[in-house]
């Protein structure tokens, strides 16, 4: 029986070592080859998906504007992506001045859903203006969050696109316009004079010269002088012509950032897999005790002998 304990108890221990061993370090080889999020590159598209750019700044507004993961995103990683949309005091960043948020829309991108649209179109400035498109879900309405506000942008390193221009409203008229009623001035003039002179004269010898002279003369004057001169109180001004995008202002990186550098799923799957780990290390810990222990007792018999 000894002998047959003396062989049974080495593969016993050989057991225990092979089985704990890789229990024992699974939880550690587990987590160091899990995936964790980090920055990846992002495209946009303003013509519906046709084309895709990656440019740090817009040469036009655009209302509808769609984007996409363009590099790699591991699973369980979320990317958040927004557009905004500002009323601006001036057609440049270092002019902007005072910024009055009109609107906003935001999406989430991960590694199932890489591409989405997002709409201002109904909430674009109509006279100068600014739009950003931007990592985070964060509204910087000046209320929830604060606005844009040259020379100190609240999103400088998150800034993916951005556009600055516009022209100015035009100025609303003051006044009432008159139109004058015309005026017409006529002086008619009439002259007739006639200027008859008899003249009879008889003699003894029967001579008679009779002499009329009648000289009419009419002359009739018409003078009419119609005069019109209308006025207007207030001169309606045209729009000021559309002011050519702001080239200078600052310029986005094509990068989406993570909401979080662990993966949304890592917690999840560990949890599950950790009731197991521990009852198949714990096991694997015991046969490993025992067999080491069985093999310490054998050795001591053997040299008591």
């Amino acid at each position: 029986m000894h002998l047959s304990l003396r062989r049974t108890l080495p593969a016993l221990a050989a057991l225990g070592i092979a089985v704990g061993a890789p229990l024992l370090t699974a939880g550690t080889a587990h987590a160091v080859g899990e995936r964790l999020c980090g920055d990846t590159s992002v495209q946009y598209s303003v013509d519906g998906g046709k084309t895709w750019v990656d440019n740090g700044r817009m040469s036009e507004p655009h209302g509808v504007i769609q984007v996409r993961l363009a590099g790699d995103a591991g699973e369980g990683c979320d990317y958040k992506i927004s557009l905004a949309s500002y009323d601006t005091e001036g057609p440049t960043w270092a002019t902007s001045g005072k910024q009055t948020f009109l609107g906003w829309a935001t999406t989430t991108l991960n590694h199932e859903k890489r591409q989405a649209t997002l709409d201002i179109a109904a909430d674009l400035p109509k006279c100068f203006g600014q739009i950003d498109l931007y990592n985070g879900d964060k509204k910087f309405d000046g209320v929830a969050n604060p606005a844009p506000k040259y020379p100190n942008g609240v999103f400088p390193d998150n800034l993916i696109a951005a556009w600055n221009g516009g022209k100015a409203c035009a100025p609303t008229p003051t006044g009432t316009p008159t139109v004058p009623v015309p005026t017409s001035s006529a002086s008619p003039t009439a002259t007739a004079t006639p200027h008859p002179t008899p003249s009879a004269s008889a003699t003894a010898t029967a001579t008679a010269t009779p002499s009329s002279t009648a000289k009419p003369s009419a002359s009739p004057t018409t003078t009419g002088t119609p005069s019109a001169t209308p006025s207007h109180a207030a001169t309606p001004t045209s729009p000021a012509p559309s002011t050519s995008a702001d080239t200078t202002g600052p310029v986005g990186k094509p990068t989406a950032k993570p909401v979080s550098t662990t993966p949304a799923q890592t917690l999840a799957s560990t949890g599950g897999n950790s009731t197991q780990l521990i009852a198949y290390a714990a096991g694997g810990a015991a046969l490993l005790a025992i067999g080491a222990g069985a093999l310490v007792t054998a050795r001591r018999r053997a040299a008591r002998r």
